[in-house]
């Protein structure tokens, strides 16, 4: 299969990773080009261009636009000098559907893997999606429905986080930080986490691939950095940003407080465009109450760390039953080998 994948997030690389891995495990000849983080080069993938910084939120984006411009140019050159079998793009919604619809217009198939958050904001945007892609690979039950009226084809596969839960072995007096990967997270959060976290005995403090965290934090002994696996494993309680993390410590059950905080002017548009939304971790979304404790924007170390001592166990079950069964990425590997175009 001659394929070219495009994974600009950090969370993406690791899904994209997955998904190589399967396919290697299934035999499947690759030839893979894109663009991907450390994990997917790992994995075998060529990258087309460097990656930009991750970035999220308005004000993030707009600094690193020359290279998010290149890094298009890069995929769309590969492509019609390749000509893949498929392509596939992992999230990032703003970046690949201008490239997904163009290559899709040459003839080259296109597979989408995450919905945009239609339920969110700018729900008008899967008529735009159905003309980026000829399938769309959706983590909730309830996404394919929101695709109605349009020719895409949209698939429920599932929740990745559904397959990396490991048993828990919490260490008394230990809690876990999960301060991001992107700069601009760990600018705003990683010293107020430290702070809210000062009265534990141990801090796993989660570290992404390629972050580089322990440049970052200061001398401590409780300090001890390792993987968001293993963080979560070992942890009684938890402070995270949001997004995915939280609903892989949702499912395994830790208490977890969750803080939120971007660039000031990103916030002041995000209020404007965003409508009816109440909650922003992923376990509070779908079970449409508030399992984790949320802090928006404005919010002290103190404050989470009072928080931090309240928080009690998700209902993990009951969050398992909406994200899907087992086997994520061997139903993604399913459906993007069938070959035929939907």
């Amino acid at each position: 299969m001659n394929l070219l994948l495009s994974a600009i997030e950090p969370s993406a690389d690791r899904m994209g990773a997955e998904l190589l891995a399967e396919l290697s495990r299934r035999g499947v000849p690759l030839r893979v080009r894109g663009l991907g983080g450390p994990l997917l080069r790992a994995q075998g993938l060529v990258p087309v261009a460097p990656l930009a910084p991750a970035a999220m939120g308005l004000v993030e984006v707009i600094r690193h636009l020359g290279a998010l411009r290149r890094q298009r140019a890069a995929l769309v050159s590969a492509a019609e000098s390749e000509r893949p079998d498929l392509c596939v793009c992992i999230d990032a919604p703003d970046f690949h559907l201008p490239v997904a619809t163009l290559l899709r217009r040459r003839g080259i198939r296109t597979v989408g893997w995450v919905s945009p958050q239609l339920w969110a904001w700018r729900p008008g945007r899967k008529h735009t999606v159905a003309q980026a892609y000829d399938e769309l690979l959706c983590l909730f039950p309830f996404e394919p429905a929101l695709y109605e009226g349009t020719s895409l084809t949209a698939a429920f596969v599932g929740h990745g986080a559904i397959d990396r839960g490991r048993p828990r072995r919490p260490e008394s007096g230990s809690v876990a930080i999960f301060p991001g990967s992107r700069p601009a997270e760990l600018t705003r959060l990683l010293s107020i986490f430290l702070a809210a976290t000062r009265s534990y005995t141990t801090v796993f403090v989660a570290e992404a691939p390629g972050t580089e965290l322990r440049g970052l934090l200061p001398k401590d002994e409780r300090l001890v950095v390792v993987s968001a696996e293993e963080a979560i494993v070992r942890c009684e309680r938890a402070l995270s940003k949001s997004g995915t993390v939280t609903l892989e410590l949702a499912l395994s059950g830790v208490p977890t407080v969750v803080a939120h905080r971007v660039h000031p002017l990103t916030w002041l548009v995000g209020r404007i465009l965003v409508r009816g939304i109440r909650f922003l971790s992923l376990p509070n979304i779908l079970l449409d109450r508030e399992v984790f404790r949320e802090f928006v924007q404005r919010f002290t170390h103190d404050d989470l760390w009072a928080a931090l001592r309240l928080a009690q166990e998700p209902p993990a079950d009951e969050l398992r039953a909406l994200v899907g069964p087992p086997g994520v990425v061997s139903r993604v590997a399913d459906r993007i080998t069938r070959g035929e175009r939907p």
